[in-house]
C-alpha cells in the first residue's frame, strides 16, 4: 500500500510539473518590445506588467495606462485586439538602451517605446513614452 502512496505522489508531481506554464521572459531588447506591445494591444496587462521596469514612476504610468485602456469602449479595445503593428525602426543606442519605433494597422499613429537593460534583462521604460523626446 505504500509503495502505490509513493506511486501516486510521484505521478502527481510530474503531472504538475507537466501543466504548469510559465512562460520564459523575451531575451532580446526586439522580443521584449513586441511581447510589451501584443501584450499591450490584447489588454494582457499582467503580462505587460511584468515587461516594465518596475521603478515607482514607471508603475504609476503603467497603471495611469490600464485605466485608460480598461475605460475604453468595448469596440476599440477589440479593434485593437485584432490589430496586426509593424515595426518601423529599431534603433539600438547603445547595449543597454534601444527605441523601437511602431505602428499598428487601426491607429496608424507611428508610436515609440524604450527598452532599458538592468542586470542583463530587457525591460520597458514606460516613462519615456509620457516624456517630451521628440
Amino acid at each position: 500500500m505504500k509503495s502505490i502512496n509513493i506511486l501516486f505522489f510521484i505521478a502527481w508531481i510530474i503531472f504538475s510539473a507537466c501543466n504548469s506554464k510559465t512562460e520564459k521572459r523575451p531575451d532580446t531588447a526586439m522580443d521584449t518590445g513586441r511581447a510589451f506591445i501584443k501584450s499591450s494591444m490584447v489588454g494582457d496587462f499582467k503580462m505587460a506588467e511584468t515587461l516594465v521596469y518596475q521603478d515607482a514612476e514607471n508603475l504609476s504610468l503603467f497603471n495611469a495606462f490600464k485605466t485608460f485602456y480598461n475605460r475604453m469602449p468595448d469596440d476599440k479595445k477589440q479593434h485593437y485586439q485584432k490589430a496586426s503593428y509593424e515595426i518601423n525602426e529599431f534603433k539600438e543606442l547603445n547595449d543597454s538602451t534601444t527605441l523601437i519605433n511602431y505602428s499598428n494597422d487601426y491607429m496608424k499613429k507611428p508610436m515609440e517605446i524604450k527598452l532599458i537593460r538592468v542586470n542583463k534583462v530587457w525591460y520597458v521604460d514606460f516613462k519615456y513614452t509620457s516624456e517630451e523626446h521628440k
